[in-house]
């Protein structure tokens, strides 16, 4: 049995402070007022580091990661890159993709036509594959978990061995004010269990949780020790992705800005959603649930297209209002008269929100 200890890097301002921490530290303990010892103590070295590239990061997240590359070329420090993977049927003469499900209904002779393929698998695919959100009302999400933390979880099973030959310690970027978050990695439970059963072998580290570093801290460390990814002395941009359901407004405001690829996915992402109301297909189909008690795949058991229902058993159902990619809430300003406090905006509402905000002179540059 031995210990690993692996930086979770997620190209960010708290994971980059960490990695070029790692790289220099004399200079970082030195900066902090701290001795070697205790630098180490608390941030235990390590000589892997794993980004997993759910697809749809901010373009200066991915400059980034390449800095961070060549950081780690020059120190003799492993950076790895890792993907969620999916199996899809490719067909051997047209290339054309089809979903596991969608293959079994073929007849024998047309699946012959098909090969099996373990192949990346995209945040941006998922969602419009399977017509989601990544958090629906009322519920948690899942996104992270399995475009990141089981995607490094299996990678590292396969580097280092299971549980009864390797105790993987990952040291993750959360700061000192961020206690809450640290919650989420803590209970480390995989999502295909259904008992809720902890992965073996994985614990959990926050490095600057202990050293008591906030985002300022982590922004002048960063400063202090000459990580420019830019060339330009571009501060770190914050990671995620473009379209985060967690996004703040002034995040919402730069996607719209940025009027990019990032923008493009998330109004394809609630259209697809839209199309399909699968509340008002679970009625026709006789309202069915399964053996827990759950809609089945293709059913909502909530409005979440609509955010109403006006049969009288869904009457609990409508509270939660219209679903949307994006989780910030408003004053209900009439457009949803059935919903209940708050509500949610569109991305197409945010975009009309920005461009009168911006018409009117109220938009305020770097609203961060």
């Amino acid at each position: 049995m031995y210990k690993k200890y692996i930086l979770s890097f997620g190209g960010g301002v708290d994971s980059s402070a960490l990695l070029a921490m790692h790289l220099d530290r004399d200079r970082a303990s030195k900066h902090l007022g701290i001795s070697r010892e205790e630098l180490d103590t608390k941030f235990p070295p390590f000589d892997t580091a794993v980004f997993s590239d759910p697809g749809s990061e901010w373009p200066e997240t991915y400059e980034n990661i390449e800095y961070a590359k060549k950081r780690c070329e020059e120190a003799e420090v492993r950076l790895e890159v890792v993907r969620h993977h999916a199996n899809f049927y490719f067909h051997i003469d047209t290339g054309e993709r089809m979903r596991t499900m969608d293959w079994r209904k073929l007849s024998e002779g047309e699946k012959a036509n098909y090969e099996k393929r373990n192949v990346p698998y995209t945040i941006y695919e998922w969602l419009m594959d399977s017509g989601a959100f990544p958090l629906m009302p009322g519920s948690s999400h899942v996104c992270s978990m399995r475009f990141k933390g089981e995607v490094q979880q299996k990678w590292s099973e396969k580097e280092f061995g299971d549980h009864t030959v390797c105790e993987k310690h990952w040291m993750l970027g959360i700061e000192a004010s961020e206690a809450g978050r640290s919650d989420r990695f803590t209970a480390n439970r995989k999502k295909s269990d259904s008992k809720g059963k902890k992965i073996l072998g994985h614990t959990y580290e926050y490095p600057l949780m202990e050293l008591n570093m906030d985002r300022e801290e982590c922004l002048d460390m960063l400063d202090h020790l000459g990580w420019d990814y830019r060339g330009d002395g571009s501060p770190v941009q914050k990671s995620s992705c473009m379209w985060c359901p967690f996004s703040k407004e002034w995040e919402i405001d730069r996607l719209v800005e940025a009027d990019g690829v990032g923008l493009q996915e998330a109004l394809a992402i609630e259209e697809r959603f839209y199309s399909q109301d699968k509340h008002a297909a679970w009625h026709e189909a006789g309202k069915p649930l399964n053996k827990g008690g759950k809609c089945n795949r293709g059913h909502h058991r909530q409005p979440y297209a609509t955010g109403y229902c006006e049969h009288p058993e869904c009457a609990t159902h409508n509270k939660h209002g219209k679903a949307t990619l994006v989780q910030i809430r408003y004053p209900n300003d009439g457009s949803q008269p059935h919903a209940k406090g708050t509500i949610r905006k569109t991305i197409k509402e945010h975009v009309t929100r920005y461009k009168r905000a911006k018409l009117l002179g109220l938009f305020k540059e770097g609203g961060q």
